[in-house]
C-alpha cells in the first residue's frame, strides 16, 4: 500500500474538521517548508517521528564504459531520515516483518 498527497490531504481534514482545499493548503505549506529547510541546509527535526537531514556524500572514482576511462564523480548531497523513538518502537512490534538496522540505526523492514 502506498499513501499518496491526497490521502495525507484527507486524514488532515478529517482530523482538523477543515474543508478539503483547506487541508490541501496546510500541508504543501507543510512539505514547502521542509523543502525549503532542506535546501538551505538545515536539520529538520520532529519530534516523536524523526529527524530529516542534508548529507555530503563525497566524489567516487566512476568509469566511462564507451571511452574506457575512469572518471572523478563529483561530490553530492543526499537527504536522510532517522527515525525517531515512536516510529522505531512501532516497527518494532509489527507482525510478520523481520527488522535490520544499518550502522546508522536507521531502521529496514525486510
Amino acid at each position: 500500500m502506498k499513501v499518496v498527497l491526497q490521502d495525507i490531504v484527507r486524514d488532515v481534514a478529517q482530523a482538523a474538521q477543515l474543508a478539503l482545499p483547506d487541508a490541501q493548503v496546510v500541508v504543501k505549506r507543510l512539505l514547502s517548508t521542509l523543502e525549503e529547510g532542506l535546501t538551505s541546509g538545515q536539520r529538520i527535526e520532529i519530534r516523536d517521528f524523526g529527524v530529516f537531514q542534508v548529507k555530503k556524500v563525497s566524489g567516487k572514482k566512476g568509469r566511462d564504459i564507451l571511452n574506457k576511462r575512469s572518471m572523478l564523480l563529483p561530490d553530492y548531497k543526499k537527504v536522510s531520515f532517522k527515525a525517531g523513538k515512536n516510529i522505531r518502537k512501532w516497527f518494532r512490534v509489527l507482525p510478520g516483518g523481520t527488522l535490520a538496522a544499518d550502522k546508522d540505526g536507521q531502521l529496514e523492514l525486510l
